[in-house]
């Protein structure tokens, strides 16, 4: 497997070695030719303060008057020798310019007029030798120095820059390679990118690219699926209602019409229902992440009680709160209300006539249980595992419905972590289901 670090260190080091020879290079002669110089200035200066006379002896001679100015652009570099015996000096390059006699040897700073002067004095016998230079005298010396020595790696700046712009660029194909493979593909392209040729530090990357894309086909199938079986779904009842139209337009008498009225009045309210069903179910991501609040379970049941009481009624089904316990968990009240709804609705459809629907709400060690009773037809055993799939009907089902109740239940169960138990109801009589939420969803009383 390739290494993006390796790919960047294999352009890169090659490149920074060159620079760093070229800069050093540089530096090298620049300091060389600059400290030739410096060298070489103070070679001419002592040789100029050396007198040979005829006898052949060596002595100082007397400063020349170029030598009176130490500030002096070409004596700029050039440093003050002084000799004192007694306080007084009995030799100096430079009679203008003013020091207190040394008192003990070593490097010392002394100041004169507005300038500071670097000293070195050393005693021999009853004598003070003492060299001297000007502190800004050195500076500017440094300063010559320091640039020489620095123009070379500013020159090499954009040489430098050229480099690590290719050299990253190159480092950096491979996430070219996948961009540009992401744009060439159409909106229906999910296949997964390939994650085993690029590098190693983009494989992390190129593998969630891929969960993504997988997830994303995964939701376009559903939804395509969701289209397909909505779309079959609703063309029944849409039909049945062009021929009840159609029938009451050729109704013959008031009772024809009056039955077809009836006939075309109920399609229109299973379509309703059909299509109220889908968008609930259409809008609910089992992975969606929910706002949570305080949800209290009992008064949403009385609340639900009362919204069906009048369904329950036309059917004369026995709707009540069988066991309320003062419990909240933390949900999106608006969705528990759709599962609770839809639960009881079911319930209510295909119970029965003059049956009993329970609804409970309690609390366990293991979590808190939201149940809805019934002592109707129930559901086959064998059925029960599918009854939360869309658009599932039971084969003994003798009310019609849209297939989607149990699957919306299902769908904002999973929103909220919890799971949904089908059961036989009392005396092994109806169905009883039952939604566990776990106990970290559970929230203090108010």
């Amino acid at each position: 497997m390739k290494s993006l670090r390796r790919r960047l260190l294999l352009w890169l080091l090659p490149a920074t070695f060159l620079i760093g020879v070229l800069a050093s290079v540089g530096t090298y002669w620049g300091a060389l030719i600059e400290l030739s110089d410096l060298l070489n200035d103070q070679m001419r200066y002592i040789t100029e303060q050396i007198n040979v006379d005829g006898e052949g002896k060596v002595s100082l001679q007397p400063p020349s008057k170029r030598m009176m100015d130490p500030f002096a652009e070409d004596n700029s570099d050039e440093v003050l020798l002084q000799v004192w015996r007694n306080g007084k000096v009995e030799y100096t390059t430079n009679s203008s310019l003013i020091l207190p006699p040394p008192e003990k040897s070593g490097l010392h700073d002394v100041l004169a007029g507005d300038q500071i002067w670097h000293t070195m004095s050393s005693q021999r016998g009853d004598r003070w030798v003492r060299v001297a230079q000007a502190r800004d005298t050195r500076w500017e010396a440094l300063a010559k120095v320091s640039v020489h020595l620095l123009w070379p790696v500013i020159s090499l700046i954009p040489i430098v820059a050229l480099f690590l712009w290719y050299g990253i660029g190159y480092g950096l194909k491979p996430l070219r390679q996948i961009k540009n493979e992401l744009d060439r593909r159409h909106a229906n392209s999910m296949e997964p990118i390939d994650a085993v040729s690029v590098p190693s530090e983009l494989a992390p990357f190129a593998g969630a690219v891929n969960n993504l894309l997988l997830r994303l086909e995964q939701a376009f199938t559903m939804q395509k699926n969701f289209i397909g079986d909505a779309a079959h779904e609703l063309r029944t009842p849409i039909m049945g209602l062009r021929i009840q139209a159609q029938l009451a337009e050729r109704a013959t008498n008031d009772e024809e019409r009056k039955t077809a009225q009836i006939q075309l009045q109920t399609g229109i309210d299973r379509l309703a229902h059909i299509a109220g069903q889908l968008l609930a179910l259409a809008r609910l991501d089992p992975h969606e992440n929910i706002a949570p609040q305080p949800v209290e379970l009992a008064a949403l049941c009385k609340s639900v009680i009362i919204d069906q009481a009048r369904l329950a009624d036309i059917k004369h089904i026995d709707l009540g709160l069988a066991e309320q316990t003062p419990v909240q968990i933390q949900g999106n009240i608006d969705n528990l209300r759709i599962l609770l709804n839809n639960l009881v609705d079911n319930a209510i459809r295909y119970a029965g006539l003059g049956a009993r629907v329970d609804i409970s709400v309690r609390q366990t060690s293991q979590g808190v249980v939201l149940e809805v009773c019934d002592d109707g037809p129930g559901i086959p055993e064998a059925e029960r595992a599918h009854v939360t799939e869309r658009f599932y009907r039971g084969g003994n089902s003798v009310e019609s419905g849209s297939g989607l109740g149990l699957s919306i239940v299902k769908r904002i169960a999973d929103q909220h972590g919890a799971r949904v138990l089908l059961g036989p109801g009392p005396h092994s009589r109806g169905l009883n289901v039952q939604v566990w939420f776990p106990l970290d969803t559970m929230a203090d009383a108010v």
